[in-house]
């Protein structure tokens, strides 16, 4: 079983974080507290990688193995 990352911003460092995390082979989590840009969505999607935009659900935060904060969350 792959190891779960969840990553907190849904930016362009956030995303680059989300898809390195799964060629790395974890099983990834993306979680922004507000709206993602389109183009950010269709590469989440082109990964497989889950994620929400506009909240976060702190269920799915809390059982991850590992969380990141993306650096573009002040």
């Amino acid at each position: 079983m792959s190891k779960r990352m969840v990553i907190l911003g849904g930016g362009e460092s956030g995303v680059g974080a989300a898809l390195l995390a799964r060629q790395k082979g974890y099983a990834v989590f993306v979680s922004d507290g507000g709206p993602m840009k389109e183009n950010y969505l269709q590469d989440l999607q082109q990964a497989g990688i889950d994620f929400e935009e506009g909240r976060h659900t702190a269920e799915k935060i809390l059982d991850a193995d590992e969380v990141m904060k993306s650096p573009g969350i002040p």
